[in-house]
């Protein structure tokens, strides 16, 4: 035991090194910062407490939106219909996609520029349309995952007279109360520190305290007010952050059922379908939009790539790619030491891996600022911000895999003398392989799309496929707009091929 215990700090050491630098030693210089100058005349100023108000609104908002919505979208997939797998798998799509590309979307459906001629641009309801596309698969999944559990208890109370949808109400409901908090608590986790989506669809009424951080920097260097308003943040996430892990041990509701959909008659799953669909199809009806306005000029397709007149698309995206490969190079050490070391005893470890939930992008990118002023400029502190921001999604992808890890087939190898590193190679790693692929893809996929940080540490000559995107939407004109519109295409892509094959690597085992 002792043993373990001593590998397991040995392979924590790293890990530990790497966040007190990239993480803990920023985050320490915002809270002086911002405790010692900048909150007295933050708390003072009327625009920032409207900024934290309409944050709070934002938050709360969408996650009652997303759980309104959920409910009776579950209680539809308890049944079979057609295309029910294919919603449920869709659900979730959205939320690896880049901000920009789904900002883009919207701008290209209901924008100035819109196909439907309705610009909702500057108002809230594009936010909250917006904060359901991402956000709904975070609530609905855990929802239908739970409802075959609950079947015993539902016919109990149609036994006694209640209708299925009232003993869903008076039954269901509350015993999904702690899977619907939890998800809800990290809809409003992501709503409350958003930043791209509100800086490019909510103009300045609607600008979240996240936006407001970013232009306290970016237009007037006021790092005191900036840092402030990132312990503002901190005090709620961090409250929120809370909440959601006591909640979580609600998941378990400890009930028996059967995990198949209940069967419904030709006609009624046809019109399940048909409703499920239809609302699926005007949900997500920006991302059809999307495509729809980058078929329209194919002159676009030609231009952007060499425009002498913004950031060449060409080289947007030989940077995104040569950042996220390098960024790649640290997620994969800084993720495997920390889910071996959390898998071999170092449970207080894993605790520490939330912090990056708490710290937003452009907050990460201010304490750079902060306390490595000599790097101003340098690559490796955007790379350091993205290994930072990716690498939970490796270690959350992996954990799993090594404690499902069969315990006597290790035994067997160190009963007959392999070194740990032989057993590493020859047992656990061909075993969890497929898992760390998976996390990968999903940490790549998280690089691709980052904003806050890279629009915060940015330098020209390292515009990626977002910074070119954003540096179009910021020109008048329709070649600006069609050329921001194809690279998102392209960004939407590249996710979506990384993801394509994330669900084939599950098909495959």
């Amino acid at each position: 035991m002792a043993k373990a215990s001593r590998a397991a700090a040995w392979l924590a050491l790293p890990v530990l090194v790497f966040l007190a630098l990239a993480l803990l030693y920023p985050l320490g210089r915002i809270v002086a910062l911002g405790l010692g100058e900048g909150i007295v005349p933050t708390l003072a100023d009327p625009y920032y407490r409207s900024r934290l108000l309409w944050s709070l609104v934002y938050g709360l908002g969408s996650s009652l939106l997303c759980a309104l919505v959920a409910l009776p979208l579950a209680y539809a997939f308890r049944y079979r219909f057609p295309g029910r797998d294919f919603w449920l798998a869709f659900s979730v799509v959205p939320f690896v996609l880049p901000t920009l590309v789904v900002a883009m979307g919207f701008l290209s459906l209901v924008g100035p520029r819109g196909l439907l001629g309705v610009n909702l641009y500057g108002t809230p309801w594009i936010l909250f349309w917006a904060s359901l596309l991402y956000n709904l698969g975070l609530v609905l999944r855990p929802l239908v995952a739970l409802l075959p559990k609950l079947n015993t208890p539902m016919q109990a109370a149609r036994t006694l007279g209640a209708s299925p949808w009232r003993a869903y109400l008076r039954v269901g409901v509350p015993l999904l109360a702690p899977a619907l908090l939890s998800g809800g608590s990290l809809v409003f986790l992501f709503c409350f520190t958003s930043f791209g989506v509100p800086l490019l669809l909510g103009g300045p009424a609607w600008a979240t305290l996240e936006v407001a951080t970013y232009q306290a920097l970016a237009q007037r260097l006021a790092f005191p007010e900036a840092s402030a308003l990132v312990l503002m943040q901190l005090g709620v996430t961090g409250l929120v952050l809370w909440l959601y892990l006591r909640l979580q041990a609600g998941w378990a509701v400890g009930l028996e059922g059967t995990e198949a959909p209940l069967a419904l008659a030709r006609g009624p799953a046809l019109m399940l379908s048909i409703g499920v669909s239809g609302f699926f199809l005007l949900l997500y009806s920006p991302l059809l939009a999307l495509v729809w306005r980058a078929l329209e000029r194919p002159g676009a397709w030609l231009s952007v790539w060499h425009n002498p007149d913004f950031t060449p698309g060409l080289l947007a995206l030989q940077n995104t790619l040569v950042f996220a490969g390098m960024a790649l190079l640290g997620v994969l050490p800084v993720g495997l030491l920390y889910a071996y070391a959390v898998w071999r005893g170092a449970r207080w470890l894993d605790g520490l891996g939330l912090l990056p939930l708490m710290v937003s992008p452009v907050a990460l990118g201010l304490g750079y600022l902060l306390v490595y002023p000599g790097l101003r400029g340098s690559i490796g502190l955007l790379i350091g911000a993205y290994i930072l921001l990716s690498y939970p999604l490796l270690t959350r992808a992996l954990l799993p895999a090594l404690q499902g890890l069969p315990r006597g087939v290790l035994e067997a190898a160190r009963v007959l003398g392999a070194s740990p590193w032989r057993r590493f190679i020859r047992v656990e790693w061909p075993l969890v392989r497929s898992s760390t692929v998976a996390g990968l893809a999903l940490a790549l996929a998280a690089i691709l799309g980052e904003f806050g940080a890279t629009l915060t540490l940015q330098r020209p000559e390292w515009a990626t496929l977002s910074l070119a995107i954003y540096e179009r939407l910021g020109r008048p004109g329709a070649t600006p707009f069609y050329e921001a519109v194809v690279l998102a295409v392209v960004l939407m892509v590249l996710c979506s091929v990384l993801l394509l094959g994330l669900q084939k690597g599950s098909w495959d085992r």
